[in-house]
């Protein structure tokens, strides 16, 4: 699967490979698609694809970085049910786009005007789509989002700026997440986990499936 969100972030454009037999000519081409947009970019594929593909990432310039470990919860009767004191969860209106996207790129360290392009009333108006924003003591703290889809919920954007990381709200975001998906009707949770965010899926029973290898595009 070829995809472009036009957001200058590599791991927002690219490539994702979950056939252990694909075709290289067939990545190749898609890879020559997203690259002609001249956006940053990258190559995913699951481990044990065909050297081959690592090769043709060689080949481009591009530079294989920390694998992204696939998690995944089947179980959500061990998540606790205690917020931090003091942190209020509310679920956003799509007209508050602008909320999640401001603390997300605050949480993500990116800049603002990427999640104000990436994350729109539009995309939290779509079917499946909710959103999250914790405060403490009136201060935005904590976000994130989920889209159910099927049976399957996944889980994006959990972001907690750095000056209140350390106190749970993360954690927090993510459960309320998981509660509210699983209420609906999804029997299973995912999520792609940066290295900062995978020790605390791990404490809310997330196991990880497998980790991707990660090739963005460099000089783009």
């Amino acid at each position: 699967m070829a995809a472009v969100t036009t957001v200058p972030l590599p791991t927002l454009n690219g490539v994702w490979v979950d056939e252990l037999g694909a075709d290289r000519e067939s990545v190749a081409a898609l890879l020559d698609r997203v690259a002609a947009t001249g956006l940053p970019h990258c190559l995913q594929m699951r481990p044990g694809c065909e050297e081959s593909l690592s090769d043709l990432a060689a080949r481009r310039g591009m530079t294989r970085t920390n694998d992204v470990p696939l998690m995944v919860l089947e179980d959500a009767s061990g998540l606790g049910d205690a917020d931090p004191d003091g942190l209020k969860i509310e679920r956003l209106a799509p007209e508050d786009a602008d909320r999640h996207a401001r603390l997300a790129a605050a949480g993500l360290e990116a800049p603002d005007e990427y999640f104000q392009q990436l994350m729109t009333t539009g995309v939290l108006r779509a079917v499946g789509v909710s959103c999250y924003l914790g405060e403490f003591d009136g201060e935005p703290v904590t976000t994130g989002f989920g889209v159910t889809i099927g049976d399957s919920l996944g889980i994006f954007n959990i972001a907690t700026p750095p000056a209140h990381r350390g106190r749970g709200y993360g954690s927090a975001i993510t459960v309320r997440t998981i509660r509210d998906g699983f209420n609906s009707r999804a029997r299973w949770a995912w999520l792609q986990a940066s290295p900062a965010g995978f020790p605390v899926y791990q404490r809310l029973g997330f196991r990880t499936v497998e980790a991707w290898h990660c090739w963005p595009a460099t000089g783009v």
